[in-house]
Parts: structure tokens; C-alpha cells; sequence
């Protein structure tokens, strides 16, 4: 069974294990349109879902994430989120020793690949409309496709589209209120 934990402000998480993941609530420019874009959707008691607006897999023992952002995918360190606030959504035993490394291993192989601008619109064409959209681009990662695809390669989720997944998404099925 999943869980998660919150750290706000000053707070750092410890004692990671590889394939669990983070929502977090992020202070930036298209931090905050992708809230506002997904409280179109997400609206009545789904409405606190809105609130996370980026997600990444952590990789290694020591926090170590992958997470696809601006600049492309990439491998950094979970004390940068110490200013935001986030939740660490623990998979728990119902996540295996082997989907973890599987998990991981996919977004490991994911580092250096480019942004998902295209998903990117797709997904805000389907907020703004509900139209589902999917435009992908091969090598490309959205935050929140990125964790999807690679929980989905250890064998979680199989009932998300990760070109249409948001971090909103993520926080539903997994129950993250902030």
C-alpha cells in the first residue's frame, strides 16, 4: 500500500528507495500555469489534486532523482526541492524488488533525452478542452510521463497514458493532498 509524506519548507526527506517518486508544489513561472491549466479539470473535491505541478522517480538510495524539466531529463539531488514543498509517495511492498529495478534502469536510460514541449501542448489541449490529444515525440519526456512510463515498466499503473498524465493525475490515483 502506498503512502506519502510531506517536507515543506527547510524540510528534507531520508531514507529513499529507488522506484518510489515526489509531487511537488513548485514556485516558477510554468509551475504555476500547469496548476492553473489542471484546475480546469480537476475541480469540486478533486480540486486539491491541482495543487502538485511537477513529479519525479527517485533513483537512488541517497534521493538521487530523474526528472525531466526545461532543459531536458535529467539525474539530480533531492535536497533542491528543500525550499518547495513536496510529498514522497513511498510504493511500499506492493512495488517488487524487481519492477523497482526495472523502474529505475527505464529512467536511468531516460537521462539526456529532451523536453516534452509537444506532450506538453497535447496535455494542455486536453485540460483546456477535453479533448485527449496525444502528441508525442520520440526522446521527449513530460515530468509526470516520465514517472508514468517508468512505473509502468516495473508494472504499476497500466491504466494511465503517459502523453495525458499529469502530476494532478498521479496525486488522485495515489490520494496526495497537500
Amino acid at each position: 500500500m502506498a503512502t506519502a509524506e510531506r517536507y515543506g519548507p527547510g524540510e528534507e526527506a531520508q531514507d529513499f528507495a529507488p522506484g518510489d517518486f515526489i509531487l511537488a508544489h513548485r514556485h516558477h513561472f510554468l509551475a504555476a500555469l500547469i496548476s492553473l491549466a489542471q484546475r480546469r479539470r480537476f475541480r469540486g473535491p478533486d480540486a486539491v489534486y491541482a495543487h502538485w505541478s511537477h513529479s519525479a522517480l527517485i533513483v537512488e538510495l541517497d534521493g538521487t532523482l530523474v526528472e525531466a524539466e526545461i532543459g531536458g531529463v535529467t539525474r539530480n539531488p533531492i535536497s533542491r526541492y528543500r525550499e518547495d514543498e513536496y510529498h514522497l509517495v513511498r510504493l511500499g511492498s506492493g512495488f517488487s524488488a524487481e519492477g523497482r529495478a526495472s523502474a529505475v534502469a527505464f529512467a536511468n536510460h531516460k537521462v539526456g533525452e529532451g523536453f516534452g514541449f509537444l506532450d506538453m501542448f497535447g496535455a494542455s489541449i486536453y485540460l483546456l478542452t477535453g479533448w485527449p490529444l496525444r502528441l508525442v515525440r520520440s526522446g521527449h519526456e513530460i515530468c509526470s510521463g516520465l514517472v508514468v512510463t517508468a512505473l509502468q515498466a516495473g508494472g504499476l499503473v497500466p491504466e494511465l497514458d503517459p502523453a495525458l498524465t499529469l502530476p494532478a493525475d498521479l496525486a488522485k490515483l495515489f490520494d496526495v493532498r497537500p
